[in-house]
């Protein structure tokens, strides 16, 4: 059986993506069989110039058509996955093989050949290359050394990209964040390199890339500039750096902290100062225990820090001189003292909380008595109701009682001429308060027409009294009234 081109090449791809999750688990196998020194080799042959028709047609294939970056994607996949694992037998021999330099060189072919048709694939390429460097030579030295200055270039021509590429998608972001990994674990701690950095202007790129506001970038970019600051060279880029307006390093560091101070809700007044602990609303005695810790967090941390060195010195047997001896232990004892004071505090809190708890339960109780109380109430002067009305006697002797407490009411000492209104019906058997109702009526209803005056009822004859206005046929004046008297 003959197999095509397009088969061979389709089985070629599959095997190299199956190796990519097999050999991670079978690292003694990967290692009998060469597996570095062949994904090497292999991967230099994707780098020739070798002619190779590929179709591009299968799922494996996507985006490489007439070329082999179908073929480096999966290979740098498979090396990308080893690498991870922190071996340091397959990493080393990766390293003895000269991995970091033939990474390094696809990197700057594919700078040196750009193809805006395969951009994606290119992409993820330099991407999965920077990765691939970062592992093999985070914590080693030597092989930051390999990395050198030509490393330093790739790097420095990513950062260097267009801004509006940077925000546009398209793995541009993907390969930002390997590339500023890459810093972190190839030139960081490598002295020729980090100067070298500085020289090729790496710090204003690196603020242009900061000054660009995105949060995504920003905690990586600040956690780089504070190492490069272990370098005493570093001060003097960061100074002189100028974006946009003129503006300063330390302008730009300042924007960011109120960037994100308002994002996490941090208040101040207007003057611009940050609001105290104190008075922060919708906390619970729990918050503010919790709180007092976060105020004090500094001094607990150098505390912290403090009893550390203390127990080192006690651990190696070292004896400090008197004055370090007495400094040591007046640092401890204001730090002991700080986390009396805190506990102290805490625990007024906790009891105010009792307290207050205790009020409100009182509070409740008070209620609840209030409310039997009131029903009690009701129901007495039902009791009573029922009494009046179902006994003669007992009404009797609570109309007495009325009767004398409206007279005690009354103010004794009454003026002369004074007129008095009794307010008292006599003959009433009742003991509810009573009076005269009096109706006054300014302006007769028949006049009027009462209520209905302007509706359709008004035209009929209504039986009630001082209903609606009724239809007269005529009305007669003064002179014809006196005509119809006879003389």
């Amino acid at each position: 059986m003959e197999w095509s081109a397009a088969q061979y090449e389709e089985l070629q791809l599959h095997a190299i993506a199956t190796l990519s999750s097999v050999a991670p688990l079978l690292i003694e196998e990967y290692l009998s069989c060469q597996g570095n020194a062949r994904v090497l080799a292999f991967l230099e042959w994707c780098e020739s110039e070798d002619p190779f028709f590929s179709h591009g047609n299968s799922f494996h294939g996507t985006s490489g058509r007439g070329n082999k970056f179908a073929q480096m994607r999966y290979t740098l996949r498979l090396l990308r996955a080893m690498v991870h694992l922190e071996n340091e037998t397959v990493n080393a021999d990766l390293c003895e093989k000269g991995t970091i330099q033939q990474l390094i060189g696809i990197f700057k072919n594919i700078i040196s050949h750009p193809n805006e048709k395969e951009e994606a694939i290119l992409l993820e390429i330099q991407s999965d290359i920077l990765l691939i460097l970062s592992g093999l030579c985070e914590h080693h030295i030597q092989r930051k050394e390999i990395f050198g200055t030509e490393g330093v270039d790739i790097i420095l021509h990513v950062m260097k990209t267009d801004p509006k590429k940077l925000q546009s998608g398209l793995g541009y972001s993907v390969l930002l964040f390997s590339t500023l990994d890459s810093i972190w674990c190839c030139v960081l701690g490598c002295y020729p390199s980090e100067d070298y950095f500085l020289e090729k202007e790496g710090i204003f790129i690196l603020l242009d890339v900061l000054a660009l506001n995105q949060k995504k970038f920003c905690n990586l970019i600040l956690g780089i500039m504070v190492e490069f600051c272990d370098n005493p060279k570093t001060a003097a880029h960061v100074n002189a750096w100028r974006g946009k307006k003129d503006q300063t390093a330390a302008s730009l560091l300042i924007k960011l902290w109120r960037k994100e101070e308002k994002e996490l809700g941090v208040k101040r007044d207007k003057y611009g100062k940050i609001i105290d602990f104190e008075n922060l609303p919708g906390l619970s005695a729990e918050d503010f225990v919790t709180l007092c810790i976060i105020h004090r967090y500094l001094d607990f941390k150098i505390g912290e820090i403090w009893n550390e060195i203390y127990e080192e010195i006690k651990l190696e047997n070292l004896r400090p001189v008197t004055s370090d001896k007495r400094i040591l232990e007046t640092i401890t004892t204001a730090s002991e003292n700080i986390g009396k004071m805190v506990a102290s505090l805490q625990s007024e809190m906790i009891e105010s909380q009792v307290r207050h708890d205790v009020q409100n339960e009182q509070k409740v109780y008070t209620k609840i008595q209030t409310s039997h109380k009131q029903r009690e109430l009701a129901n007495k002067s039902w009791e009573n109701f029922l009494a009046r009305t179902s006994n003669a006697k007992t009404l009797k002797k609570a109309k007495r009682l009325q009767e004398k407490a409206i007279e005690s009411s009354k103010y004794n000492e009454r003026p002369q001429n004074a007129v008095s209104h009794p307010t008292v019906i006599k003959g009433l058997n009742t003991t509810v308060p009573s009076g005269r109702v009096v109706t006054v009526e300014s302006t007769p209803v028949r006049l009027l027409g009462g209520p209905l005056a302007d509706t359709d009822i008004a035209l009929k004859k209504l039986p009630v009294r001082g209903g609606a206005l009724q239809r007269v046929k005529a009305v007669k004046t003064v002179d014809e009234a006196k005509k119809s008297i006879p003389t």
